[in-house]
């Protein structure tokens, strides 16, 4: 379960990051880090039990383990933000499913993580935004911007982009 402890340590993280980066502004760009955009468009979750049927991905691979599992069922969405870990109480950047009731599913960690932060992504736009990538891997959304000369802080996430979960946590 998510506590306001937890949210905030991310939330103050992320802050942090804000701040630093602000010294370095950029005034063609909408948000100054991703960081920043995940402080706007972001929502909170907490964490679900992993379905039985889904098996728990390769270590460190988060965002290929839940693209590959997204692209193929309908009733999950892959995100990207900030979680603390059951293990590393810090915010770390990280990739997880959602259910349709808005929660967290973890299929990287051992354990479900502790506080979630992060932007629901459809389906559809994320298998777009990686094809016109085109390379093999499965780079975070986030990461892996710079392919695209930093058009998500440029310009921001697309309206369509962005999945609204049913039982988002208010921030």
């Amino acid at each position: 379960m998510i506590t306001s402890d937890s949210l905030t340590q991310i939330q103050s993280y992320l802050q942090q990051r804000v701040e630093q980066m602000r010294k370095y502004g950029r005034p063609d760009r909408k948000y100054c880090c991703f960081e920043e955009l995940i402080l706007d468009r972001g929502v909170a979750m907490t964490a679900a039990s992993k379905p039985p049927k889904l098996k728990r991905g390769l270590p460190k691979s988060c965002y290929y383990n839940c693209q590959q599992v997204a692209f193929g069922r309908k009733t999950l969405t892959y995100v990207e933000g900030y979680a603390i870990s059951a293990d590393i109480p810090m915010a770390i950047a990280h990739g997880w499913l959602a259910n349709d009731k808005g929660e967290a599913i973890e299929l990287t960690w051992e354990e479900p993580g502790i506080a979630y932060l992060g932007i629901p992504f459809s389906t559809k736009w994320v298998k777009a935004f990686l094809k016109q990538r085109n390379r093999p891997d499965s780079l975070s959304i986030f990461e892996g911007n710079y392919l695209e000369e930093f058009s998500l802080l440029k310009d921001g996430i697309p309206t369509e982009a962005i999945v609204s979960l049913q039982n988002e946590v208010v921030r």
